[in-house]
């Protein structure tokens, strides 16, 4: 019983993550939007998570990123979780 309620808080606590993935919206044009659990865990850092990938799916295509929005929110306790939603194209390397 003691072990289960040391676990019970650092499961709460620990960051848990989810992303929808690179979704194609149109013709060359992607949306990719996560979001994350955590104390420590800003819309900021999510927005980070979310370019990251962003720019690895453009790479992928031997192409470079370019942004056409990019929103964020930061955790509000009890009530939502950090997000960021990045709307994107992948062009052509100059």
């Amino acid at each position: 019983m003691k072990k289960l309620s040391l676990l019970i808080p650092v499961l709460i606590l620990s960051a848990c993550a989810s992303s929808s993935g690179v979704v194609a919206t149109g013709s060359d044009t992607y949306m990719i939007s996560n979001s994350r659990k955590g104390v420590d865990t800003t819309g900021s850092k999510v927005k980070a998570e979310a370019l990251k990938d962003a720019n690895e799916y453009c790479a992928s295509k031997n192409k470079t990123i370019e942004i056409i929005k990019a929103t964020q929110k930061d955790m509000v306790p009890f009530t939502s979780d950090a997000q960021a939603e990045i709307e994107f194209k992948c062009v052509a390397n100059k």
